[in-house]
Order: C-alpha cells, then structure tokens, then sequence
C-alpha cells in the first residue's frame, strides 16, 4: 500500500510541475555565455523581463513567446529569453560581472512587467522595448517589428532607433 501511495504521489507532484512550468522560453542566467552565441550565430536576443506573480507576463509567454519559440521561425533569427527580476537572484551580465537582476533591468531603465528588450551580443538595446501587453495580434505584429529592426542594426543594414 505505501509502495502504491509513493507512486501516486510521484505521479501527481510530476504532473503538478509539468502543468506549472509549461514556458517554452528560457530564464536566462549567464548573458555572457549567450552573448558569445549570438555574437557567433550573428543573432539577437529578445529578453522579457518578467515577475512571479505578474499575470501580464503570463499572458506574453504563454501566447506570444513560447509559441514563437516552438515555431522554430525565429531559431536562426534571435534567441528569446526571459530574465525574472522580482526575486534577489543573481545573474552573470554581458561584462561577466555577477549582478542582481534587478540591477540588470534597471540598467535598461526598465521597472515595469512585462518588458521586451530588444539586444545585440554586446548587450546594447538596438530596437524599441515594449512595455506591457495590450491586444495579442496587435502585439505579435510589434514585436515582428521590433526583431526586424533588431537585425537590421545588427547587420550594420540601418542605425539603431534607440539612443545610447
């Protein structure tokens, strides 16, 4: 009966944590191992910073990223990554210093969830963020944008619109 108990209870805590963490995008930890990537791959990074208890956020992962994300459309065009900014966690930035990510975000001068921060390998913002999440086409359009201005600064096509 215990063994039967245990099983069920292993069965029901793994579903609990599929059900809970079903985000196709990564929370990023280390900015400089990715910045190699992307400067090696010549991609962009598409960052949302996010909030534990952010519905908005949800929103934008659950119908806007994670599904560009399993598309595979944007594989070879930009990472997507979020970074959680509410929590005293540490991260490595594009320099290779451990900061907060907190201190992060404020760096882009951005406090609000959810935020979409547009970067080239160096970790310079090359297109407008976007803050917040009104309607879902309207958005995903947005964002398109955003990632096609990204990477015609990036390949030296245009000059970035955002002001360093």
């Amino acid at each position: 009966m215990k063994f039967f108990i245990s099983v069920l209870l292993l069965f029901f805590t793994s579903v609990a944590m599929s059900v809970s963490d079903d985000s196709a995008v990564l929370e990023v930890e280390n900015f400089q191992a990715l910045s190699v990537q992307m400067k090696n791959n010549n991609m962009g990074l598409v960052m949302m910073l996010h909030a534990e208890d952010c519905h908005y956020c949800e929103i934008m992962d659950e119908s806007i990223l994670s599904p560009m994300e399993r598309s595979g459309e944007y594989k070879k065009r930009v990472f997507i990554r979020k970074l959680q900014i509410d929590k005293p966690n540490y991260i490595t930035d594009f320099k290779g210093n451990r900061v907060a990510a907190s201190d992060l975000a404020e760096s882009y001068d951005s406090r609000l969830t959810p935020t979409l921060i547009f970067l080239d390998s160096t970790g310079e913002e090359k297109a407008v963020k976007i803050i917040g999440i009104n309607s879902i086409d309207l958005f995903s359009a947005s964002v398109d944008e955003q990632i096609d201005e990204l990477l015609m600064v990036i390949n030296n096509k245009t000059k970035s619109p955002v002001s360093n």
